[in-house]
């Protein structure tokens, strides 16, 4: 006897669901292994990804593009500040030197009042750890918002003083 399965009862995460959940992943192990830097590919983050329980054509779809999504998701943090890396001449999917900028290391020792004391980054990392992708992806945001934050109030900063 076959099922019907109608495309909105399937889960498909969003790409800013995607990127919050892989960027958290980074976060946690640029964390980890900080100051050291890392080599970094996109095989050990392709649940997050390609979730499973999803459409079969949709999960296929990101896992073939996951080296793309990854690579992108590196740079735009990069971009903006919170970590640097080396390029691969060799292999463009593939993250060399990877480490955390003073800005992406303030952001993760941050310690929020909701986080009862501990640092973003610990908090990360034992999520990351425990596999507990929701909260993963909530603490990537909230990261992301301070170091938005961060941002804004040294523009201010800058702007007051010229």
């Amino acid at each position: 006897m076959y099922q019907t399965v109608f495309l909105e009862d399937v889960y498909m995460p969003s790409n800013m669901e995607r990127f919050d959940q892989l960027t958290g992943a980074i976060f946690a192990r640029l964390y980890e292994t900080f100051p050291e830097p890392v080599k970094l590919d996109d095989r050990p983050f392709l649940d997050l990804i390609a979730p499973d329980g999803q459409d079969l054509e949709v999960q296929s779809s990101q896992a073939f593009y996951a080296p793309e999504f990854f690579v992108h998701t590196v740079r735009w943090l990069a971009q903006t500040g919170y970590l640097t890396y080396t390029a691969n001449q060799r292999d463009e999917y593939l993250i060399q030197d990877c480490v955390l900028t003073a800005k992406g290391l303030e952001v993760l020792k941050a310690t929020p009042d909701s986080l009862g004391g501990k640092t973003l980054g610990s908090q990360l990392q034992d999520a990351a750890e425990a596999g507990l992708i929701d909260t993963v992806k909530s603490l990537a945001g909230k990261a992301l918002g301070v170091g938005a934050s961060m941002t804004y109030t040294a523009a201010s900063s800058w702007l007051q003083n010229q």
